[in-house]
């Protein structure tokens, strides 16, 4: 039974191709429920964080849990964490050319190939800084630069194209996943690859007003990262916008195209 009464949501995400195509998705299973005022919010992490702390945001998809956004969930006590969209990984690659002589993250201290400074999405700072914490790479002169994940994206576009020694840090699913201009280092410390959830965040204050059939779907909401990959390819690749990539997901019509 629907007991909605809400008239509008503010849908939170993080400012990524990924990410905004996870949220329109979510977005379609609200307007479901008779919801169509629906405004997205986006933008750099530490204003969205911002507006998470001031409750400015009713729902945010997603954070990765247990470990790469867990700094930021003790944030936010004021919200629910439901369902499991898809489940990423990370990774620390490096462009082909090097395969033969760097193989494990470990191996990236005693080399003089590497550039020091890294370039790290925004939205992995804290995990990516635990890691290299604990490998000891800060300690041997690198240093972790901040970005915007998009423009992450496209400079790991500029290494793999110029081939030059530059860790690159992504995900997966990705649209990076299948590019055969990178290969994965070894993690010997497995903490690079352990298994994420993608889970949605709820304001406590609206998960009554929303009703259980509600958050029941959405707890029980799997798209699965082959679909998140290929949401982000029809963005990147075939020209749809967010919404569009998500309809296709909706009608089962989601392929890639040549």
């Amino acid at each position: 039974m629907k007991s909605i009464s809400i008239k509008s949501l503010k849908l939170g995400f993080f400012d990524t191709v990924l990410h905004e195509a996870t949220a329109a998705a979510v977005l379609r299973v609200l307007e479901a429920h008779d919801i169509f005022d629906i405004e997205f919010i986006t933008g750099e992490k530490a204003a969205l964080i911002q507006e998470l702390k001031a409750g400015e945001i009713d729902i945010f998809t997603t954070l990765w849990l247990p470990d790469v956004h867990n700094s930021l969930i003790n944030d936010f006590p004021l919200m629910k964490s439901i369902g499991t969209l898809y489940h990423p990984t990370l990774f620390f690659a490096l462009p082909v050319q090097f395969q033969s002589e760097i193989s494990s993250i470990d191996h990236l201290k005693s080399v003089d190939s590497i550039h020091r400074n890294v370039e790290v999405p925004a939205t992995l700072y804290e995990k990516v800084q635990e890691i290299f914490v604990a490998y000891g790479l800060l300690e041997s002169g690198y240093s972790l630069i901040p970005v915007a994940d998009e423009a992450a994206f496209k400079r790991y576009q500029q290494i793999l194209q110029s081939q030059e020694g530059k860790i690159i840090i992504g995900y997966h699913p990705s649209f990076l996943d299948d590019d055969q201009r990178l290969y994965s280092l070894q993690d010997p410390k497995a903490m690079v690859n352990s298994e994420q959830r993608a889970t949605i965040l709820i304001r406590d204050r609206i998960v009554s007003v929303l009703g259980s059939d509600l958050i029941d779907e959405l707890a029980e909401m799997t798209l699965g990262n082959q679909v998140v990959k290929l949401m982000e390819h029809a963005v990147r690749v075939n020209g749809m916008d967010a919404h569009e990539a998500a309809e296709e997901w909706q009608r089962g019509k989601l392929v890639v195209r040549a």
